[in-house]
């Protein structure tokens, strides 16, 4: 890390240093959640409102990183804040079913084209989770297939190919590495090839549509449909992972994309802030979870959470094709203007994305996939914090994407500040 950064964020967050050593003492590494943790620290945060975030040392930043994807609508939207206060003041732990979660999964059943039907969990990994088991009950099939670079959550099956070949880190059982297959993304030859090897005895294949940890990188549209005729030759389910792109169009990346996939998994943005999870698809495969025919187990405390419900139903109402079409716009004004901004600097930069996400990369070559894209904190260290120091708030490995409150402005000023960054680490 440059040491003028790292000075200069030493001097400003002193407030910040004394916390995490507080957090430091009573949870391994200072926090709950290792994505985000940052060299020498991560700062902590007082209030958000909008797309602005004020630190416990006062600092306002702009927020770029939308807790990943999830702050759509930006921090505290007063419609969302006015209808999950409203349920939790009438009651919230319940143990029994709300309307507030007949809403929420009408909603999601009208929207996107692939759900018929849908249960409701309490994070994407869980929705993940969730759905690789409905596709093995339904098929009788225990090989999952996923892409390199392809990140679904941190439960066994899927801790597979993230940012190295096979398992991602201890704690995973060895024996998960003989039931996951992987694929290159956008590959559409390898993927014949996989299938050519084993397609009858999968699962199901997962994806995202477009590559989040693997970064910000979207699916060839030839590489999503030969996935939809690979998967239905073989009578295998297709799983789209929608938790990070269902925000890419009204019925999410895959109607955007138009290729309806088996089942789905979302999160994140669905649940107005609150932690959230959903799956579902076609009514035969989710009836594997039904009491009274089926032989899944799925429950949990929090699943269909009321306040939770409340919140996803105001989100997704304020959610609307005009808002989407809107960020995704300035999606696309973000990216052109980051190219335009590198073009004058002596630093290799290239920027990915689809609609409202978006990622810098620190390369001069094309970015197709994870492996070229480069992922991770080292490259991209130097950037992160000049641009942290400029009051730009993104993923420590440059992940970033827009909410509704921002405008042209708050774009420009991301600009701005990258262009002053990039002159500054010269």
């Amino acid at each position: 890390m440059d040491d003028r950064s790292l000075e200069a964020y030493l001097a400003a967050t002193p407030r910040s240093r004394e916390l995490s050593e507080r957090a430091a003492a009573v949870m391994p590494g200072g926090d709950t959640r290792s994505v985000t943790y940052h060299e020498p620290y991560p700062s902590f945060v007082a209030s958000a409102s909008g797309c602005r975030l004020v630190t416990e040392d006062g600092e306002e930043l702009l927020d770029f990183l939308n807790n990943y994807t999830q702050s759509v609508l930006g921090h505290a939207p007063p419609a969302v804040v006015e209808a999950v206060t409203d349920r939790f003041a009438r009651g919230n732990g319940l143990g029994a079913p709300t309307e507030e979660a007949v809403e929420l999964a009408e909603r999601l059943v009208g929207r996107v084209p692939s759900l018929e039907q849908v249960r409701f969990g309490n994070s994407g990994t869980e929705a993940t989770m969730n759905a690789i088991r409905g596709a093995m009950a339904y098929t009788g099939n225990e090989t999952v297939l996923k892409v390199h670079g392809g990140y679904h959550g941190t439960h066994d099956t899927v801790e597979i190919a993230v940012e190295s070949a096979g398992r991602e880190h201890r704690g995973i059982p060895a024996d998960v590495e003989q039931r996951v297959r992987t694929t290159p993304f956008n590959d559409s030859e390898a993927l014949k090839t996989a299938f050519a090897e084993a397609g009858d005895d999968l699962a199901c294949f997962i994806l995202e549509p477009v590559l989040g940890v693997g970064g910000a990188i979207p699916a060839e549209t030839e590489f999503l449909r030969t996935a939809r005729d690979l998967t239905r030759n073989h009578d295998v389910p297709l799983v789209f992972d929608e938790v990070m792109t269902f925000r890419l169009g009204y019925g999410g990346a895959q109607e955007r994309y138009g290729v309806t996939p088996d089942m789905t998994a979302l999160g994140k943005c669905i649940g107005g802030g609150l932690p959230v999870g959903a799956f579902g698809g076609r009514a035969d495969i989710m009836s594997v979870f039904d009491p009274e025919r089926g032989d899944v187990a799925h429950s949990g405390t929090f699943n269909a959470n009321p306040a939770t419900m409340a919140g996803g139903v105001a989100t997704l109402d304020a959610l609307d094709r005009a808002a989407i079409e809107r960020l995704n716009d300035l999606g696309d004004q973000l990216r052109s203007g980051v190219r335009e901004a590198v073009a004058g600097h002596e630093r290799s930069i290239q920027v990915t994305g689809e609609g409202s996400m978006f990622q810098l990369h620190v390369t001069d070559g094309p970015v197709t996939d994870a492996r070229s894209g480069n992922p991770g904190r080292d490259a991209f260290g130097d950037l992160f914090m000049a641009l942290r120091n400029r009051g730009i708030f993104i993923a420590p490995r440059g992940m970033g994407n827009l909410s509704t409150p921002m405008s042209e402005r708050e774009v420009d000023g991301f600009l701005d500040a990258l262009d002053a960054s990039l002159a500054f680490l010269a």
